[in-house]
């Protein structure tokens, strides 16, 4: 397997608990791992939420799949990277990560879908909070919390969600560190203006404070929120390798010791196996994992700002792909994204 998929594997298991930690290792330390793991009943709270009664406008729903709004193939794991600052309330809280990680029913191929922060989606009413209608997904999370944004993204793409993970914006500075920082490129220099600090074009060595800038970074980018999931998908890859290159999966004092600083960044769903799911997937090749983002059209003016339009016909290809378990089709005529650049 080649360098860069393991790395995008190993990180996919301290973010979201899917193969473990080296595959074979995995099982060994994943009893470890899943006791220090936070656990809540997300997915049971969403189901408890009203039915959401407004008409899909990115599912074919009697088109060639001829599946139920909530069928699909394969599992599906959303992952929440949640800007909780001690010093926040829920309602100030904000879910700036949100990838769908669908793996096929054979258990040979995963595809990592990024849903940007601004994209103007459904979101229903919330009482006391929000009357219902299309604003930007990120909202979500603060008017509702880790259930409401399972029900949204559920409703924008058709799919049933099987698994969440949760993780505090915190956990880029903790690992980071622990690892002794990540190194990235990028095409040209640019300052961040909420912090002013200035990336220089090609190689950059991040701690964790620099990291956190890193991927929290979306104005003064040329495509915004588009760069930032860019740069998102380019840190994970950036930390898998660098994870790899310090011989963690062969040194179990230091996996374990790693593996217990993630633990305590992570919520998951009371029903995630993570020895089961590390076994399951633990034949994943090079080949088998493709990133890529939601697609959009320009931008629309908004109460909440400027979001993303999304692509009618492009979201609607992408989810029934989703739904029917042939990404691996939908990859061979539509661009996988390797993170490996960023903006």
């Amino acid at each position: 397997m080649a360098r860069w998929a393991k790395a995008v594997m190993v990180t996919l298991a301290v973010l979201v608990g899917l193969a473990g930690v080296g595959f074979g290792s995995a099982v060994l330390y994943a009893h470890h791992f899943e006791a220090e793991v936070g656990r809540d009943d997300i997915l049971g709270q969403a189901s408890a939420l009203p039915t959401i009664t407004e008409p899909p406008e990115y599912v074919i729903v009697n088109g060639p799949s001829r599946l139920p709004l909530t069928s699909a193939a394969g599992e599906n794991f959303l992952i929440l990277g949640v800007d909780t600052r001690a010093t926040w309330t829920q309602g100030q809280s904000r879910s700036d990560t949100i990838m769908l990680v669908h793996v096929d029913a054979a258990r040979d191929h995963a595809s990592i879908v990024s849903i940007p922060r601004d994209s103007y989606v459904y979101i229903p009413p919330v009482p006391g909070r929000w009357s219902g209608g299309k604003t930007k997904i990120n909202a979500a999370y603060a008017w509702g919390g880790a259930p409401l944004v399972v029900q949204v993204v559920g409703h924008l793409t058709g799919l049933p969600i099987d698994h969440v993970v949760r993780v505090d914006f915190a956990a880029i500075r903790k690992i980071t560190d622990i690892v002794g920082g990540v190194d990235v490129t990028i095409r040209k220099a640019v300052t961040d203006g909420r912090t002013g600090y200035r990336f220089h074009a090609g190689v950059n060595h991040l701690d964790g404070k620099r990291a956190e800038i890193y991927v929290r970074q979306r104005y003064g980018l040329a495509q915004g929120d588009f760069d930032r999931v860019k740069r998102q998908q380019q840190y994970l890859h950036a930390l898998g390798d660098k994870v790899l290159s310090m011989g963690v999966l062969t040194n179990p004092l230091r996996l374990s010791s790693l593996l217990s600083e993630m633990a305590k960044s992570l919520v998951v769903d009371d029903g995630l196996d993570l020895t089961a799911t590390a076994r399951e997937l633990s034949g994943l090749q090079t080949e088998d994992l493709d990133f890529t983002t939601i697609p959009s059209t320009g931008f629309v003016h908004s109460a909440a700002g400027t979001a993303n339009r999304l692509d009618t016909a492009g979201c609607r290809a992408l989810f029934l792909a989703l739904r029917t378990d042939t990404m691996t089709d939908y990859f061979r005529t539509h661009r996988s994204y390797q993170a490996l650049t960023g903006a």
